[in-house]
């Protein structure tokens, strides 16, 4: 794939419409799990199968070959696919119990997570300021989730776990960068649930949970085909044509949109003691983020 010549004000906008199909992936698996009733295992499966047939089409055009199932480390496709399916799993449950505002602002941590098991697991220094931060930031995901009063719900620790497991997935993705393509890491992105969660969906009422109007078939589709895809398809072009530094403020407009979303489909919204909260994760994030760009050097 020819390398393309920078361009951050393209690379800011393909960011910032990443957001608004993840967010609508989001929204999406809401509608049908707390308005359509649909058994939340069923929608996971849809996302992650649906996704794997569009991810091998997305990993042909990205590596121009057809073969994008041949790689050098397996077993690390495997556990990266893994880490997808379980951050996938539960955020897709804490959806169906939580607004999208509390599930994203929780979400919002997984940078900091990186961060912090980057020292450890992949030998990378994290300074004293950077510990700082993180540790602050985790201290706006307490404000967020307000464990001391009657907001507080235990859903929420499974949008934490999702937080955990999309920081491991981003981890092992930078351990596969140096020897495997970036078409064979998306099409082995959802592999592994897509695969593994065939044998539960019988579990499920017993059988196959199918759509009975076709909105829900819309919905199916915009959670299995477009939405996750193009969101991640998006993110990978903004990266191309602008560094995270420039780019990442832009993930950030996701509680945007889902504070639009909740109040409009859903009703209800974010408290101001949860804004201030996601606040605090958003300015830990960032500032991780420059700094390591500091570290590295980065322009």
């Amino acid at each position: 794939m020819a390398t393309p010549t920078p361009n951050a004000v393209l690379g800011m906008s393909l960011m910032l419409t990443a957001t608004v199909f993840w967010s609508g992936l989001d929204v999406s698996a809401k509608l049908l799990i707390d308005v359509k009733g649909m058994p939340d295992l069923m929608v996971i499966w849809v996302r992650l199968a649906g996704g794997l047939v569009a991810s091998y089409f997305v990993g042909v055009v990205i590596d121009r070959r057809w073969d994008i199932w041949r790689v050098n480390r397996p077993w690390l496709q495997f556990a990266r696919s893994a880490a997808m399916a379980a951050t996938t799993v539960c955020n897709f449950i804490a959806l169906g119990h939580l607004p999208v505002t509390t599930t994203i602002s929780i979400f919002f941590c997984a940078p900091l997570i990186l961060a912090a098991l980057s020292q450890p697991l992949l030998g990378e220094k994290v300074g004293r300021m950077r510990w700082s931060a993180i540790v602050v930031g985790f201290l706006g995901v307490l404000i967020v989730m307000q464990p001391w009063g009657a907001s507080f719900s235990p859903w929420m620790l499974l949008s934490l776990g999702s937080a955990v497991f999309f920081a491991l997935m981003q981890m092992t993705t930078r351990m596969l960068a140096a020897h495997d393509s970036a078409g064979s890491a998306v099409f082995y992105t959802t592999t592994v649930g897509a695969v593994a969660l065939i044998p539960f969906l019988f579990l499920v009422e017993g059988n196959l949970s199918v759509p009975g109007d076709p909105l829900t078939w819309g919905l199916f589709l915009l959670v299995g085909m477009v939405f996750g895809t193009a969101g991640h398809m998006f993110n990978v072009l903004a990266l191309h044509y602008a560094g995270p530094v420039r780019v990442a403020p832009f993930f950030y407009m996701s509680i945007v949109w889902s504070i639009v979303a909740q109040s409009v489909l859903f009703g209800g919204g974010i408290n101001a003691l949860g804004i201030a909260g996601a606040g605090v994760i958003i300015s830990s994030g960032l500032f991780v983020l420059w700094r390591e760009s500091r570290v590295k050097g980065e322009n």
